[in-house]
């Protein structure tokens, strides 16, 4: 009865302090935002949303500008100049730049999960090499007094041997037992300093080599497991991720099942050495304006002149390569269904075994 009070008087308050200087959990936490695996991190989230961003550009407006000059001589000589400016957006999210968008999006999102996830993997190993330096600091001040204990037993031995009360067998213990105190005591430094460095290279920063003052705060755990449960399917980032992935999965059949065919309609107009043209298709859903002026003698139409054109595409034999890309991304989709079962299964799983954990 005794040890469990003393127990848990040490997980409701540890708190040691040698000096006047000491590390403490609180005062290196902001640093866990420069270490190297964050930096990592916060760069692969960076990228994600430079792709999202990419794929939203293709929705917002296009415009290019092209300019000429060309010369040429033969039975005269001409100078022409021309200016170009052409104007390009997608209209509807239907085709393919659409369901690029969504899954971009998706991609976001789920390195949005990732990086929360991997700060909290973060500050979970943070938290654990800052306690093995106070579990190794703690050895370490055992150890001394208990060398301390065995060199004192060996002076006393030594004494004792002197005045023929112990014999030589005896004394050689007390001397071995020391000698094994040394050596114990400078594994603990030893120990202690390993500790040390592996925050250090976890951090990226160079540490004082104080001690540590480390604080524990204990309260009962009461929770429903109902209530947590109702928090774990909505809020759990592994499963929010694979749900995503299930999201993205679906993406894939909806681009597969795009139309085969496709539809483009152009209109130009020329007058004397101005050009309009306008197009659109049903690939992207894109419409264009173009404008085109000549700045020469020669001119691109002698007269007002209107041009419309009419294209339609529709693939006959394909080797049966859409067949076969339907039926990949159902499988692709089947896959995740599964993946995201499984990991509703494994997230439930560990949930009991904290639960119950915490319980005890």
């Amino acid at each position: 009865m005794y040890r469990k009070i003393l127990f848990f008087s040490l997980i409701l308050l540890i708190s040691f302090s040698y000096g006047e200087s000491f590390l403490t959990f609180e005062a290196l936490l902001p640093l866990l935002q420069k270490a190297p695996l964050w930096q990592i991190y916060q760069a692969q989230y960076e990228n994600a949303i430079q792709s999202y961003h990419l794929a939203q550009a293709t929705f917002k407006p296009q415009i290019n500008a092209q300019g000429g000059y060309s010369y040429s001589k033969d039975l005269a000589e001409i100078k022409t100049g021309n200016l170009s400016i052409n104007y390009s957006q997608v209209l509807l999210p239907f085709g393919k730049a659409g369901i690029q968008l969504e899954s971009s999006y998706i991609d976001l999102e789920q390195a949005k999960n990732n990086l929360k996830s991997n700060f909290q993997n973060l500050y979970y190993q943070f938290t654990q090499y800052f306690y093995n330096i106070y579990l190794a600091q703690e050895k370490l001040r055992i150890l001394e007094e208990s060398y301390k204990l065995a060199k004192k037993q060996r002076e006393v031995a030594e004494k004792q041997f002197k005045d023929r009360v112990i014999s030589e067998i005896t004394l050689f213990d007390y001397r071995q037992r020391e000698k094994l105190s040394e050596i114990s005591l400078n594994s603990a430094r030893n120990n202690l300093e390993i500790s040390y460095k592996a925050l250090e290279n976890f951090l990226g920063v160079k540490l004082e080599r104080i001690p540590v003052k480390f604080y524990v705060s204990f309260e009962p755990f009461n929770e429903k497991a109902e209530d947590l449960l109702n928090i774990l399917y909505n809020e759990n980032l592994t499963i929010k991720n694979a749900r995503l992935s299930l999201e993205k999965a679906n993406l894939s059949i909806k681009e597969a099942r795009l139309p085969s065919w496709v539809l483009s309609l152009n209109g130009i107009y020329n007058s004397g050495n101005s050009s309009y043209n306008i197009s659109f298709d049903t690939q992207n859903y894109a419409i264009s304006f173009g404008f085109k002026q000549n700045l020469g003698e020669s001119q691109l139409s002698s007269s007002d002149t209107w041009k419309f054109s009419f294209s339609f595409s529709i693939p006959i034999l394909d080797g049966g390569s859409k067949n076969t890309s339907l039926k990949r991304a159902e499988i692709s989709v089947r896959q995740a269904e599964i993946n995201f079962e499984n990991t509703k299964r494994e997230v439930e799983l560990n949930f009991w075994k904290t639960y119950y954990n915490l319980l005890q």
